[in-house]
This record gives structure tokens, sequence and C-alpha cells, in this order.
């Protein structure tokens, strides 16, 4: 006896009429007409299946704090950091695990069960870090939250961030973050990026860091977090995001160091909602593609001092991507699709993703026939699994037109082939 199995299911790969066999929190089976029987039985109907989504940067401490009392006028990153440091003085643990939590109750029905939560550790008492890795044991039966230990004001830039970075790791947290172009000096930026990544080797953990993010021509330290991937042999476990300042680089430097990124083998994550508010400009999504680097998304921020709406819906971001970076083919709309996926369980360095045999049985169906149609309409989640559980279901999306000759139901899909 099966406890799940999801029957006529369409795979984002194209393939349809697959049944997938959950057991004991696991997939056991994949292909078509799968004998047995299950606790429960769900009919995906054709629609699409996928594993779930991956949000790669979010910023939950300070996740719904957007104009209480401070709003950010100009949307810009500095005023938004400003902000910030106001708020930050007056955080409970409290108040951020409450706001955090709404945030990922909506993630969940969304669809995401990964997060990468970049949380600020300059508040001496780490009372948003302390918060958050309670938050992350109290969720796991419903989603992952990958921590970050992110020196928002610099890690050789204010005095005590190298000591609070020693503590948070003590705490348990999962990432090194860093924010090179925020120290004094390129130098001191350069220097930082060498000591974090040395950090993160010594303590084998990932890490991520906010990187160049300004359209300044001359925010150069991406090199330098590549040099030092490949010089730690870091690889997959070393994550850049931002980098808006790409998009500012000639043509033969990006090329340059675009297949360095590629070499290095480290990803790139972009939050295109607040690429849009804060720097105007978005990095080269579809060159990166081209070079072979690992793309993931972040949904950033929702509701705070740097971006004034959200939802916490990937398949958002998904469609922000595909618009500002003319992403138009329906190969590059497919492949942003991937990248709110197994791109984004790369990034994290997930284990136990995808829908293969042997597989965690966390799946999203979504009213939808294909991956593109999905960021489209950012259509309802049917159905949202954990470990072989339903923890979310809505309902189908209809809509009833009273014509001249009938009545008639619209849900917005495409007719299948």
């Amino acid at each position: 006896m099966l406890d799940l199995i999801i029957r006529n299911a369409t795979l984002q790969d194209g393939q349809t009429g697959i049944d997938i066999a959950c057991k004991d929190g696991k997939i056991v089976d994949v292909g078509k007409s799968i004998e047995g029987s299950a606790l429960e039985t769900i009919d995906a109907e054709g629609f699409l299946v996928a594993p779930p989504f991956v949000d790669a940067h979010l910023h939950l401490d300070g996740a719904l704090t957007h104009g209480n009392p401070h709003t950010n006028k100009s949307g810009e990153l500095y005023e938004g950091i400003g902000i910030w440091n106001q708020i930050k003085s007056e955080l409970t643990i409290e108040d951020v695990k409450k706001r955090a939590r709404k945030v990922c109750e909506w993630a969940i029905a969304n669809g995401t069960l990964h997060i990468r939560v970049q949380t600020d550790i300059g508040d001496p008492n780490l009372i948003g870090l302390r918060a958050l890795l309670e938050l992350r044991e109290e969720l796991r039966p419903l989603l992952d939250l990958q921590i970050v230990a992110f020196p928002q004001d610099g890690y050789l830039r204010r005095q005590g961030s190298v000591e609070l970075m020693a503590k948070a790791i003590e705490l348990g947290v999962d990432v090194i973050g860093g924010i090179p172009d925020f120290e004094l000096t390129t130098a001191l930026g350069n220097q930082s990026i060498t000591e974090l990544c040395e950090l993160a080797q010594q303590h084998d953990l990932l890490v991520d860091m906010h990187m160049d993010q300004t359209p300044d021509l001359c925010s150069r330290q991406i090199e330098m977090l590549t040099a030092e991937t490949i010089r730690l042999s870091l690889g997959s476990r070393v994550s850049a995001s931002h980098c808006p300042s790409i998009a500012t680089f000639n043509d033969y430097y990006a090329n340059k160091l675009m297949a360095q990124i590629s070499q290095s083998g480290m990803s790139v994550v972009v939050c295109p909602l607040t690429a849009a508010t804060c720097w105007g400009i978005m990095t080269r999504v579809g060159e990166l593609y081209d070079a072979g680097v690992n793309i993931a998304f972040g949904y950033d921020c929702v509701l705070d001092p740097w971006y004034p709406l959200g939802n916490a819906d990937m398949l958002d971001v998904g469609r922000m991507a595909i618009v500002f970076g003319r992403l138009m083919s329906p190969e590059k709309q497919a492949r942003v699709f991937d990248s709110l996926t197994y791109g984004g369980a790369k990034a994290l360095s997930l284990e136990g993703y995808g829908i293969e045999k042997g597989c965690f049985a966390d799946l999203v169906l979504l009213q939808a026939r294909t991956p593109n149609e999905a960021i489209r309409l950012q259509p309802p989640r049917l159905a949202v699994i954990r470990r072989g559980k339903l923890i979310a279901r809505r309902e189908k999306q209809s809509v009833e037109i009273s014509g001249i000759e009938a009545k008639v139901n619209i849900d917005f899909t495409l007719p299948s082939n």
C-alpha cells in the first residue's frame, strides 16, 4: 500500500500521462500506469507537477515592515539600508518570528518549500538570527530554511562583525554571507571575500555574498569571488547574489568574466523584483545561461524597506525575470522555470530533490499545462506535498461568462495538444 499516488501528471520536461508513487516520504516510482493502490490518490488531470520552488534569496528578518513606520520613497538600495538600520535596533524575537512565519506560510501555499534566508548579524544580540534559527526548527516539517549569516554593515567595515560572524557560526548557520561592495575600499572588499571564503571552507559551510550591488561599471569584486572559489575548490558551494554591475561592463570584459564564473562552478542568484526597484537594471541572465552558469532566483524582499509589494510567489519572480531580461523565446522561458526549481536546488546544494525514484516526495501540482504557462498565469497551486503528505490544497480556478449563445467557462489555460 502506497501513501500517495499522483496520476496523469505532466512533468516540466514535457512527459505526459505520468504517475508518481510515494511511500515513507520518498518517491518510489515514476512512470506510466503504475499499478497499486494508495491511502491517497490525486488525479492531476494532465496538469503540471513539479518539484517545489526554491527561493534562493529572501530577507525574512525585515519582511512586512514596509510603512511601519518608515517608507522608502526613492526605492533605492541605500535609502532602504538606512531605514532598516532604524528598524533593526527595535527588533524582538517574537516580532521577527511572527512576521517571518506569515511570509513562510504564503510561500508554502505558493509551492515554495526551500528558502535561503539572508539574516542580518549586525545586531550585537543577534535577535533576528536567533529568531530565525528557532523558526527553522519549528517549520522543518513543512519547509526547509537555510540560514545565511549576512554582515549587512560590512564584515571588515563595522567593528565587531568578525566576532558576530564567529558567534553566528557557533549558533548553527548554514551559509556564510558577505557584502564586499559595502566595505570602505575595494581592497578591503576583496580581503573580506578571501577571509569569508576561507572561513566557510574551515567550517564546511556554503557561501552566498551580495555582490557588486551597484550600476558602477568599476565594481568588479565578482571576479575576486570567482578567483577564490577556484583557488579553494569551493565550486557549487558558492553563490553570488544580485550582480547588477555585470550589465554595465563592456562586452569583452563581461564575456571573459562569465566564462570564469562558469569555470568556477558557482551559481548566480538573481532577484529581478528588487533589481527593478533598487537599480533599474538586472544582471545578464540570458548571457549567463549561454555561458553555462547555473542561475537561481530569489524573491529577496516582501513588503520591506526595499520592496513595497510581494506575496512570496516565485512565479512572480519568474515573470519579472522574463520581462526584465527580455527572455522571450519559449526555450529561455522554460530555462527560467528550471531555475526556479532545479537551478535553485543546485545553488542551495539540496539533496534528494527532484521527481525521480529515491527523491523526497516533495511536489507541487499547478493548474497549468506547461512551465511557460505556469509563469504566464501564476495559477493556483492545486496541491502542495511535503514528504508524501498533502500540506496545502486549493480548488481549480474557473470563471463563468454568460455569452450571447451559451455560457463559457474560462480557466485561462491553453488547450493541450
